[in-house]
């Protein structure tokens, strides 16, 4: 944060991390939708100051609330995503259309989104497919898409270590 000069804000999902709880799809999202509102209500801070950043599995939560405030009709300012995936179900099997039960469906929020996204993807990511970051930016609008930023030869756990000696993870 003292990089970049922005403040941050990150929480566990319910289930992971120290959080107690049960992990699921509906608890992460009540959880992303109550540090959002906590933006909001106590810090007084508005949708437009909000950047949503979300790595890996964390997408799922990002494209959601993203999705969902744009419909409401004040999206947030931008977001973030690295490494992120299509949906849960697509990480394992290369499906074309979103299954009733699968979970996080990134590529079905995304046409809805409103704000810029910024996707980071390493080319040769071997938990969540490169392809998966090349779909997903190409689902969003086109108005939408910011410049991605593929990562040649980095897989899922090593991009901040493999661009910390240029420094252009932070650039």
């Amino acid at each position: 944060s003292s990089v970049l000069r922005v403040n941050i804000m990150a929480y566990d999902y319910s289930g992971y991390g120290k959080s107690s709880g049960q992990p699921c799809e509906e608890f992460v999202y009540a959880d992303i939708e109550a540090a959002y509102d906590y933006l909001l209500t106590v810090r007084k801070i508005q949708p437009e100051e909000i950047v949503l950043y979300g790595r890996s599995l964390g997408s799922g939560p990002s494209c959601y609330l993203a999705s969902k405030t744009a419909k409401e009709g004040r999206s947030v300012a931008g977001v973030t995503l690295q490494s992120p995936l299509l949906s849960a179900f697509r990480v394992a099997f290369n499906f074309r259309f979103t299954m009733v039960w699968d979970k996080f469906p990134n590529i079905d929020y995304a046409p809805h989104i409103g704000c810029p996204v910024f996707i980071v993807h390493g080319t040769q990511d071997e938990v969540v497919p490169f392809y998966h970051g090349q779909d997903l930016f190409l689902s969003l609008k086109q108005c939408w898409r910011a410049k991605p930023f593929w990562v040649i030869g980095a897989g899922h756990n090593n991009i901040e270590a493999l661009l910390r000696p240029s420094g252009a993870f932070v650039d």
